[in-house]
């Protein structure tokens, strides 16, 4: 007999995989990304740290990440370049790429996920005044205080930059 169980079972088989090739792009805009850019990161606060040496200042930098959407979400990285009184004063990394998904900061739906970054703020001739304010008083807001840079945030099925700016209103 021509059809037998086994090629109606290997037909079948067949047929399911195809139909599920070619509905995997209905399924996946389905359970689409959600909309990268709703999600909102601020510049909350710079603190100083515990100042070790005479040449380096750590600060810690604080970004809030608003997400409105309904999906949960997470961010590897964040690359940014900190700027004070309107001049950089170098650039930072915020890393979460060598920890696996789901022990990232998690980007709850309808929340504000508050990451603390620290930033090594070495002494140079571009940033000495900045600096001598900083380790005289130990006290940043004085400064005018800018952030501008870019984060990766992900999803289930997403991996999308997203770039920010943010001054520190004091």
């Amino acid at each position: 007999m021509f059809l037998s169980r086994r090629r109606i079972i290997l037909v079948g088989a067949i047929a399911a995989i195809a139909i599920a090739i070619i509905l995997l792009p209905a399924i996946l805009a389905t359970v689409s990304a959600p909309d990268i850019n709703s999600i909102t990161i601020e510049f909350s606060k710079v603190e100083v740290g515990d100042i070790a040496n005479d040449n380096t200042i750590p600060l810690n930098i604080f970004f809030n990440i608003h997400n409105p959407t309904d999906k949960a979400m997470t961010t590897s990285k964040i690359d940014y370049n900190l700027i004070a009184d309107g001049e950089s004063v170098g650039q930072g990394v915020l890393s979460y790429e060598d920890i696996p998904l789901n022990g990232r900061p998690q980007l709850s739906p309808g929340l504000t996920t508050t990451l603390k970054s620290t930033f090594e703020l070495s002494q140079s001739n571009m940033n000495s005044d900045i600096f001598r304010v900083i380790k005289d008083a130990q006290a940043t807001e004085q400064i005018k205080w800018k952030v501008e840079g870019v984060a990766q945030i992900e999803s289930a099925f997403s991996f999308s930059p997203k770039q920010f700016s943010d001054e520190l209103n004091e």
